[in-house]
């Protein structure tokens, strides 16, 4: 192959890569001893599985939660993943930019109060960021604790983009388990198309009561979404039944997103409207 176009390889690979680098934001914790720990929260491109065991492959995973020693009398923070495994790192592909959502599933053990929890707010407006506002829009820590002493008085939580942490040293009995969740709220988010995603037919559309779909043989991730990025339902289906039949009835009318996700198989995406 010519040398020179060796070089626009090259460079044209860089430049791919220099585009959508690995998006890495963290909660660093610190208790009253000054024990440490840290969760961290990842979009990169080669994440196929939302809440994955990036970047190990199922077999070194398990090996590597293997050595996470919970039970040695020392300080943890630890979350929960889809495979309802502790971790303390949570991966998401960038086609879910910019949500990320954990559940009330943050929590620790062994600390002694009071707490600090710091992270690095400026990841929230970084440029290379897929999105067209090219920031979150929002970000809290949302849990009892945080629910009483929201810093914002809008009673969602914690808000983490006007502050680079947060200090906790009253009430601390009700600080875990806590959530974070990220969102573009405030904009309309649109699944979008890629090269690992592909339709999902579902029907009827618009609906009223019940949706209709096949499904994957075998295990799935299903996720709705309202317009606003928002979780609406997140659950995993099994069984090899041809299609699968939900109850939409007690949803507000609007548009929502599914999402269908299996390791076998590329994510399917559907966009469906409820009706009175």
């Amino acid at each position: 192959m010519p040398r020179n176009l060796l070089l626009v390889l090259a460079y044209t690979l860089a430049i791919a890569v220099a585009a959508q680098p690995t998006w890495r934001f963290h909660l660093a914790f610190e208790d009253g001893t000054g024990a440490k720990d840290t969760l961290w929260f990842i979009y990169d491109t080669a994440v196929t599985q939302t809440q994955s065991h990036w970047p190990l492959e199922s077999a070194a995973y398990v090996q590597s939660q293997s050595l996470l020693n919970y039970g040695d009398g020392s300080f943890h923070v630890f979350t929960i993943n889809d495979f309802i495994d502790s971790t303390n790192t949570m991966a998401f592909p960038y086609i879910w930019f910019p949500i990320f959502e954990t559940g009330d599933n943050i929590d620790a053990i062994n600390w002694t109060p009071p707490m600090t929890i710091r992270w690095d707010t400026s990841l929230f407006h970084a440029p290379y960021l897929p999105y067209a506002q090219g920031s979150v829009n929002r970000a809290y820590l949302d849990g009892n604790y945080f629910f009483f002493h929201s810093n914002d008085g809008s009673g969602d939580g914690f808000n983490m983009l006007t502050t680079n942490s947060v200090f906790v040293d009253e009430d601390v009995q009700i600080l875990f388990p806590f959530s974070l969740y990220f969102s573009g709220e405030g904009s309309t988010i649109g699944i979008e198309e890629s090269p690992a995603s592909t339709k999902l037919n579902v029907w009827p559309n618009p609906a009223s009561h019940w949706l209709h779909f096949p499904l994957i043989d075998g295990a799935a991730r299903f996720t709705v979404r309202d317009q606003l990025g928002r979780l609406v339902q997140s659950e995993m289906l099994t069984g090899h039944a041809a299609h699968y039949v939900w109850d939409i009835s007690s949803l507000p009318p609007e548009t929502y997103h599914i999402t269908l996700e299996s390791p076998q198989k590329p994510m399917r995406h559907a966009e469906f409207q409820k009706v009175e």
